[in-house]
């Protein structure tokens, strides 16, 4: 299973515009000298005179593909992280060895370039330890090609436009909603209306391929937190029985059972012929607090508590951002190897994720290959509560290995053997809550339970969807022209406040759902009509991937577009802004080796001396292309 190791993905509130620029003396068509073949004798004269025209006649066809075709540009800030990233330190965590990129054009004025602050302290996405980046490498943001010529964009693209405030400045976002809607945000997803749908409707990425692109990393197994495990942190993944006692987590208890771990390797077997065996994921995502001093000479760490996954996302978290993980994100991803040595008559594979009040389970014959989808109730997990959804052949049985991949994202369920997507005789789709109803099962929110079968589990990685926050802000005009602006929350202070009293109850359920509903019951009740983006005939949503990190339609102004002769909605693109779609990164930023894998600089920052510039390389030599970044843009 090819895994990019580099992920990432910054916490509510405003951020410096982010935009798309293009690359200083970039060239949209390089040409080649043609390699020679027998010379044609010609006349002198000829040589000096061809020689001009042809250079002539590529600079006109290089500025006519720029124009009407294709143009390349640079992304700047971490507005569309993971899946673009902006000025960026590439780090690996000291505490488990995973690696993971975080945003750093908050060092550098975004008009000069001009140096004027370093991130120092990072925080780990896989194992929350706090890692000291001061001399990581930084680099410049993804190259990417983008296609001028689109005759219709389409929900999920991603687009370059001209900021509606600034003309002459370029944006890059995912178009989330389409002329003639009116959108909103619930449950960190994005809902839409319109004349012809007059029902709220929740938008899927229409490919789920799309989907399985832009997933963000909650755990990758192959990078335990081998220091705290060694004190006495329990491993995410364990062998469990269902136990509703104190000592359990999401109602289930650690136990000896038919799984066993190789915790070198990072394999999980299991030799079953009785009943369903499972194995599952509890959610110890360790805080920065609780790693010890590394001089400490007797190193101790608190007892474990699990909570609940949230949007937290290492491309913003650094000491001087906002590493905040305040809502709960139920839209989640497993991807594993199994490889399925004998099975019986009966035997079986359960894939399991768990979101609020409802299970899925995908359920797959390991002699037929047949995968079943059903739905129960996470509560009671009774049969009685089971509703099957869908069946296909998923082509897993006894005597091969398999990667798998099982999805509950957007109100729809995947499931992808061998990176196929496996059709079902039905759909996959269902209508569920626009509200967050987390229970004491998504503690524990993800298993794999075998029957009858001998099975090894292995390359474990969980992930999850992008939550949309709905941060939004009210522009009220005058009479006399006077334009308002508040945040929907009052002040930023007052929603910071709002967003750590979500994150201090991460551990407790029932007490976020609480404390969810009564804070969004407020606000809508204040805010309320300022929480739906209607959309002209001409107008387009956009949002930024990195959504707590992202100045996109949600946080768009309103004190220019009138002088501008623009009269569009505050948070609209209106069509005639649209620049093109982005295709491909073709550069994202070269990778320095020798030198500990620093490279040697050629090239130092300018700015403050306090940020020690003199010290802080801005191109480092030699370096070889990042080839695992180079690739379509979903």
């Amino acid at each position: 299973m090819s895994r990019n190791k580099s992920r990432s993905s910054q916490s509510s509130g405003t951020s410096p515009a982010d935009s798309a620029t293009r690359p200083d003396g970039e060239s949209s068509v390089a040409e080649q000298a043609p390699s020679r073949k027998k010379a044609v004798r010609r006349q002198p004269a000829d040589g000096p005179r061809e020689t001009v025209e042809s250079i002539a006649i590529a600079f006109v066809l290089a500025f006519l593909f720029k124009t009407f075709q294709a143009e390349a540009y640079v992304i700047p800030t971490g507005s569309m992280a993971p899946t673009l990233y902006g000025r960026h330190k590439d780090c690996t965590c000291e505490g488990c060895g995973f690696r993971f990129a975080v945003g750093a054009s908050s060092e550098v004025d975004a008009e000069s370039g001009v140096l004027h602050d370093r991130i120092d302290y990072v925080y780990c996405t896989n194992c929350g330890r706090e890692n000291n980046a001061y001399d990581a490498p930084v680099f410049n943001g993804d190259r990417i090609l983008v296609n001028k010529q689109i005759s219709q964009y389409k929900r999920f693209d991603v687009v370059v436009f001209k900021n509606p405030e600034e003309g002459h400045v370029n944006y890059i976002k995912r178009l989330v909603g389409l002329p003639g809607e009116t959108l909103r945000v619930r449950k960190g997803d994005i809902w839409a209306r319109s004349e012809a749908f007059p029902d709220w409707t929740i938008q899927r990425k229409q490919d789920p391929y799309v989907q399985k692109d832009i997933q963000l990393t909650v755990y990758d197994d192959q990078y335990p937190a081998r220091p705290l495990i060694e004190l006495g942190w329990p491993e995410r993944w364990a062998g469990v029985s269902e136990d509703a006692s104190d000592g359990s987590v999401g109602g289930w208890a650690e136990q000896n059972s038919a799984w066993s771990a190789d915790t070198d390797a990072r394999t999980y077997q299991c030799d079953s012929s009785t009943d369903l065996q499972w194995l599952r994921y509890r959610h110890f995502l360790p805080s920065p607090s609780v790693w010890p001093h590394p001089e400490s000479s007797n190193p101790s760490i608190p007892p474990a508590e699990a909570s609940l996954i949230a949007d937290f996302c290492s491309f913003n978290a650094y000491r001087s951002g906002i590493p905040g993980r305040t809502y709960w994100v139920g839209d989640l991803t497993i991807n594993f190897t199994a490889d399925v040595s004998t099975a019986d008559a009966n035997s079986r594979m359960v894939v399991e994720l768990v979101e609020g009040p409802q299970t899925f389970q995908c359920e797959i014959d390991l002699t037929s290959g047949e995968a079943t989808l059903s739905v129960i109730d996470s509560a009671s997990r009774s049969e009685e509560s089971r509703r099957p959804m869908a069946s296909g052949d998923s082509g897993v049985i006894a005597g091969d290995s398999y990667e798998v991949t099982f999805a509950n994202v957007d109100d729809r369920l995947c499931l992808w053997v061998d990176n196929r997507l496996i059709e079902f005789d039905a759909t996959t789709e269902y209508i569920s809550s626009d509200v967050p109803e987390p229970g004491n099962r998504d503690l524990c929110p993800v298993g794999i339970a075998v029957s009858g079968a001998k099975v090894e589990i292995s390359d474990l990685f969980l992930q999850r969807d992008i939550y949309y926050r709905n941060d939004i802000v009210i522009s009220d005009i005058g009479d006399d022209g006077t334009v308002t602006l508040s945040y929907a929350n009052g002040t930023q202070q007052e929603e910071v406040r709002h967003a750590g009293s979500l994150e201090s109850v991460l551990k407790s359920p029932e007490t976020w759902r609480r404390v969810y509903a009564q804070e969004t019951a407020e606000q809508l009740a204040k805010y309320g009509k300022y929480g739906e983006y209607e959309l002209a005939d001409d107008e387009y949503l956009m949002f930024g991937d990195n959504s707590s990190m992202s100045k996109d339609s949600r946080l768009f102004d309103y004190q220019a577009r009138p002088i501008n002769g623009v009269f569009s909605h505050r948070y609209a693109v209106r069509e005639q802004d649209l620049i093109g779609k982005a295709l491909v990164i073709f550069w994202p930023h070269g990778v320095p080796f020798l030198n500990d894998g620093k490279g040697f600089a050629l090239k130092n920052h300018v700015g403050d001396r306090r940020a020690n510039p003199q010290d802080y390389p801005s191109i480092r030599v030699p370096f070889y292309p990042n080839l695992a970044r180079m690739k379509k843009i979903r």
